[in-house]
């Protein structure tokens, strides 16, 4: 008869047994599962949180990767510019010194003109009086007898204008 004790089946032990499940489960449901659930809920909502301002980041990244983008393109833009301008003020610049130069150089040779034509008319008044002179004396040797120096000079005039026009 002991041996049908352990196999026999107990009606109240079963209660008992299911009563001490539901009052284990309550417990664990209790200080156990709510918890757990609560703290996988906040897990969840942290993990959102984090993709959430991930994806804003992103956006945020992409919009000042944009700008930075448009912002060299800006400065390359105007460096662009500048170079142009400066080339530009280079060259006009260099059409200045080059206009200025000239007109130096024409100046320059317009006063040379002048001066060798100034020199020449000096030249040839020398060479007039040196003629009168020289006239006056073989005149005065060969007629011996004097002639006024103003007469001469009428004659040399005279004389260096007839051979300018025939040369």
């Amino acid at each position: 008869m002991q041996s049908l004790d352990i196999i026999s089946v107990n009606f109240w032990q079963i209660v008992i047994s299911l009563c001490n499940l539901l009052i284990i489960f309550l417990i664990l449901k209790k200080f156990l599962f709510k918890p757990v659930q609560a703290m996988m809920k906040s897990r969840q909502d942290q993990v959102e949180k984090i993709y959430t301002e991930a994806d804003e980041n992103l956006g945020t990244a992409k919009q000042l990767k944009q700008e930075y983008e448009q912002k060299m393109a800006s400065a390359r833009q105007e460096a662009d510019t500048l170079i142009k301008t400066a080339t530009q003020t280079a060259q006009r610049r260099s059409d200045q010194i080059v206009s200025e130069a000239n007109s130096q150089a024409s100046h320059v040779k317009q006063k040379a003109e002048e001066e060798i034509a100034q020199q020449k008319k000096q030249m040839l008044r020398d060479v007039r009086s040196e003629i009168s002179e020289l006239a006056v004396d073989i005149a005065s040797k060969v007629v011996e007898r004097e002639i006024n120096q103003n007469d001469y000079d009428g004659f040399v005039n005279d004389f260096i204008q007839n051979v300018g026009e025939q040369q």
